[in-house]
């Protein structure tokens, strides 16, 4: 009985300090797409649902969470092509996240947790998404079609040499079978020649 009342207190004292750890907002990761921009925190701890708060104005998109702190050196620093600015403040009670991204939010919704990490998904102004989509489909099927038609301008070419090609043998064959008429084998040779390369 002492010797487990001796490792509960020992296995409590060594716990305390990772079960009182504070939850920390560790990296950030964004991912463009055509339609908008996926933003994820990750945390040293699971985050709860209940803590994060967000809202956007504009091409600024503000997350709260509540009982946490960010790395703020970390991810005030993270660099990507998506966004314009990362600005940090971490109170007693929260952490704020402010981000600025390179297109106007339409709308957003915050994924569910998985693990330690929390993604938020924000839609760019739908006219906005729809016209970049269109041009990047017109701009592939513009390439499709020159590779089109450069093939169709080979395979011409290729038909106009197979048939030249056929009427100089046919033309051979007529000068050999009529080089000697009275030949038998070099008529029949002419003869056949000029016969097989209208069939190719």
């Amino acid at each position: 009985m002492k010797n487990n009342l001796i490792l509960t207190v020992l296995f409590l004292f060594f716990c305390t300090p990772v079960l009182s750890q504070n939850q920390t907002i560790k990296k950030l990761y964004v991912e463009s797409k055509n339609n908008g921009t996926v933003i994820m925190l990750e945390s040293n701890k699971k985050l709860n649902l209940e803590n994060i708060t967000a809202w956007y104005s504009s091409d600024w998109f503000y997350i709260t969470i509540y009982d946490a702190e960010s790395d703020s050196l970390t991810i005030s620093n993270y660099k990507n092509y998506s966004l314009k600015s990362v600005e940090i403040s971490n109170a007693e009670e929260s952490t704020q996240i402010a981000l600025q991204v390179n297109e106007n939010i339409e709308s957003f919704e915050i994924d569910i947790p998985q693990r330690k990490s929390v993604q938020f998904l924000l839609r760019n102004n739908q006219i906005i998404s729809k016209d970049k989509i269109s041009k990047n489909l017109s701009v592939n099927t513009l390439s499709i079609n020159d590779n089109d038609i450069d093939e169709t301008e080979l395979s011409g070419g290729q038909e106009t040499n197979v048939a030249f090609n056929s009427k100089l043998i046919v033309l051979i064959g007529f000068l050999i079978s009529g080089s000697d008429i009275t030949n038998n084998t070099t008529f029949l040779l002419g003869s056949l020649l000029a016969i097989v390369s209208n069939l190719i």
